[in-house]
């Protein structure tokens, strides 16, 4: 059984005291009571409580002395110290580490101030010494005051979060966060948006030091920084459409003159329309600032609400060549369940992964974390394209040393679609082209979410035997463009023809 949490009131009032006293131990609390500075100073040494509630009235040892002292010796320096007053003017207090309770009190607000600190100081507790491992809620532990005990414990690992099917994490040097990773983004940006999580769960596993550093900041500039991205961020997501809405230039607006880096950024990603959680996604600059830029361009009436009626639910096949690609597929061959065809996606890393898996309209993602996405190799998501087809989007490793899985993992394959134009996804793609004969479509612009620039078709896939081609429009369309190519290659009807899409 847990040990009673220990509380010390430090306050000559003794009618306040007494009735803070009876809902404290209401609560299972043990209290302890002292008149003046001096006494409290003493019960703090000998039983060392684990929070004080000291009041300004104290006499023989004023407040902030009495903190002073508590932080100067090893044995009291990490127990809290929440100051309590009957005064208004609490601008004077602003600078004390756990802050203030007025007078009189509001019972359930100290009982909320002490159970808060005293969870803290139990994680801080589990988290000295040789603990391997911590976790809990950040509703019951908050992300900043989690992050301030790895700083004074000089911690090292990895703290790992999740809210929902988002997961982050967050590397720590020595009390120093050195990188953060939320989806496929790192670094401080990732730090800010994970410092602004209020729910969700988080796990501490020590560990070795990480490699190279992304973030250059103590922990306490870290965590101020983040919290008034937090705070700013908030501010204008109110007055901005909400995350899902889409939003596109304005035909005509006029180029911007001299954009500013993050303005520019943000012009390009919106080449195509997108979601504004899409923008804070793509853009490498800080949520801040591309809240920022969009509140300006959207001002300016460069960019406006994008209200694609009927575009996302078109479906990517009509009935009639969903029947008809089912018929190639089986040739002939009777099936009454469902079907399940697979597409190759050629790309490297989670950025080219998770943004397929965020970009194509429809697709589910195996899992809320796929482990491809880590192993380059395995299934994406599930595209329900009817009640009677299904296509499964597949990672496979682009190293040359997996050659030997290449065949027996993809020659079932309907296509295979090119995110990236490096040297190792384009021998993965001519291998799909001249050695499985499988139709490939080169994903570039808007359609590769910026991760393809070419506007020629490779030398390497010239001359593929059932087609190569580029589609730059979207992602949807690339996929669409592949399995009509499928449809036709299993058929014949595509023979030795190459053809080159550009923009729609």
């Amino acid at each position: 059984m847990a040990p009673a949490r220990k509380v010390l009131l430090a306050d000559p009032d003794v009618g306040a005291v007494r009735a803070l006293t009876k809902a404290l131990r209401a609560r299972g609390y043990q209290v302890q009571y002292a008149p003046d500075g001096s006494k409290a100073l003493e019960v703090s040494v000998l039983r060392h409580p684990d929070v004080i509630l000291f009041d300004e009235t104290c006499t023989l040892i004023e407040a902030r002395s009495f903190i002073g002292i508590l932080g100067s010796n090893p044995r009291t320096e990490d127990i809290p110290v929440v100051v309590t007053t009957s005064s208004r003017d609490l601008d004077r207090f602003r600078q004390l580490r756990e802050g203030v309770l007025q007078k009189p009190f509001n019972i359930d607000e100290v009982i909320a101030r002490i159970d808060h600190l005293c969870r803290r100081g139990e994680a801080a507790q589990k988290l000295r010494g040789d603990a391997r491992e911590i976790e809990g809620g950040l509703a019951q532990l908050p992300l900043a005051d989690l992050m301030q005990i790895m700083s004074m414990n000089r911690r090292t690992g990895r703290l790992t979060l999740q809210h929902g099917q988002i997961r982050g994490e967050i590397q720590i040097d020595q009390g120093r966060p050195v990188n953060a990773r939320v989806n496929d983004i790192e670094g401080e940006k990732a730090l800010f948006r994970l410092i602004g999580w209020k729910e969700g769960t988080f796990a501490f596993v020590p560990g070795a030091s990480p490699g190279r550093a992304k973030i250059d900041r103590v922990m306490e500039d870290a965590l101020l920084e983040g919290m008034r991205q937090t705070d700013e961020r908030e501010r204008l997501l109110g007055v901005l459409p909400a995350l899902n809405q889409m939003v596109a230039l304005v035909p005509d607006a006029g180029e911007v003159i001299d954009p500013h880096p993050v303005t520019r950024e943000l012009l390009r990603v919106l080449a195509q329309p997108r979601k504004i959680s899409e923008l804070l996604d793509l853009a490498d600059a800080p949520d801040l600032d591309i809240l920022g830029a969009l509140t300006t361009l959207i001002e300016k009436g460069i960019v406006q609400r994008f209200e694609a009626v009927g575009v996302q639910d078109a479906p990517l096949l009509g009935a009639a060549e969903i029947h008809a690609l089912r018929g190639r597929l089986l040739r002939g061959r009777p099936h009454r369940n469902v079907l399940v065809a697979k597409i190759v996606v050629c790309g490297t890393g989670p950025k080219a992964g998770r943004w397929f898996l965020r970009s194509l309209p429809g697709l589910r993602p195996i899992s809320s974390d796929p482990a491809c996405l880590r192993s380059s190799f395995g299934t994406l998501g599930t595209l329900e394209i009817s009640d009677v087809l299904k296509i499964d989007f597949v990672f496979a490793p682009t190293a040359e040393a997996a050659r030997p899985l290449w065949r027996p993992f993809l020659s079932a394959a309907l296509g295979a679609l090119i995110l990236e134009e490096s040297e190792s996804v384009l021998r993965l793609g001519r291998y799909c082209a001249f050695e499985l004969r499988m139709p490939i479509v080169l994903a570039s612009g808007p359609a590769s979410g910026g991760m393809n620039t070419a506007t020629a078709l490779p030398t390497a896939l010239r001359g593929a035997p059932a087609g190569a081609m580029i589609v730059s429009t979207d992602i949807a369309g690339a996929v669409r463009t592949l399995l009509l190519t499928a449809m036709q290659t299993a058929t014949g009807e595509l023979g030795e023809s190459t053809a080159e899409m550009g923009e729609a």
